[in-house]
């Protein structure tokens, strides 16, 4: 694995040098993703130094653990999010609830939201955090039923965002690794009873823990009609935005 990481490494440095991109080695990051228990003897080097490997990296605002648990980072994000509620709270009197939803929309929910793509089958309780603040706002505005109506849940919008990012490595929007984590599963369309019911791009679920298997299993049961003729990320969105508006709609 050390052999191979490195020569990854060297492929890089060797495609910025034929490209004029000179990378800082003294700021490049090392971090072995395992859930096994005992550690892995690596020693990479990139452009001649070594890299040390940490447990954990820290990519564009995400803290990513070489577990892949989000816990630690989702409590940041509550702390931060309650924080700004807190400021919130204490001049909500001169604000209308309009005007307290705009200002939790912008300042709060956008740094419970950010990249939850990535972390939404957290466990429950750590996402919990995040449903409390959602709660302690809704109140705060004053006027629930209006925040209610203005507001859609957390848990919706990850799963909407979970179903975009996955719409877009479906059809090669990214990088070609990524795009083939998720195989098309033409099993489901060489036979009737298996095939009835299931849009034309249902792909096979790999039986490993993956962070894309329980957005795999929701992308398989889609419904066709939410899918454009063409690809279009916008429309799909849209689609899959009001129909899981309607399935939470009350009777």
């Amino acid at each position: 694995m050390g052999n191979r990481a490195n020569l990854s490494l060297q492929a890089a440095s060797d495609w910025g040098d034929a490209n004029l991109v000179r990378f800082n080695a003294s700021k490049t990051q090392a971090c072995l993703f395992t859930t096994e228990k005992s550690p892995f003897n690596l020693a990479p080097t990139f452009r001649n130094v070594p890299l040390p490997v940490t447990n954990h990296l820290e990519l564009l605002g995400i803290d990513l653990s070489s577990k892949l648990n989000f816990g630690n980072y989702i409590e940041s994000r509550a702390k931060t999010a309650s924080k700004k509620l807190g400021i919130l709270s204490k001049v909500r009197h001169y604000f209308t609830p309009d005007q307290l939803l705009s200002l939790y929309s912008a300042q709060v929910r956008s740094c419970m939201e950010y990249c939850c793509d990535l972390w939404d089958g957290s466990a429950r309780y750590q996402l919990e955090a995040l449903e409390s603040i959602d709660r302690r706002a809704r109140k705060l505005i004053g006027d629930e039923m209006f925040a209610s109506r203005q507001l859609q849940s957390l848990e919706h919008r990850r799963l909407v965002a979970s179903l975009c990012v996955f719409y877009r490595l479906h059809f090669g929007e990214c990088a070609q690794e990524l795009h083939k984590l998720i195989p098309p599963a033409p099993f489901y369309h060489q036979t009737t009873r298996h095939g009835q019911g299931f849009h034309p791009y249902v792909v096979d679920i790999p039986p490993t823990s993956f962070l894309i298997i329980r957005t795999a299993k929701e992308w398989n049961s889609l419904p066709a009609s939410l899918f454009p003729d063409t690809y279009n990320l916008g429309i799909f969105k849209a689609r899959v935005n009001r129909h899981y508006l309607s399935l939470r709609a009350p009777p």
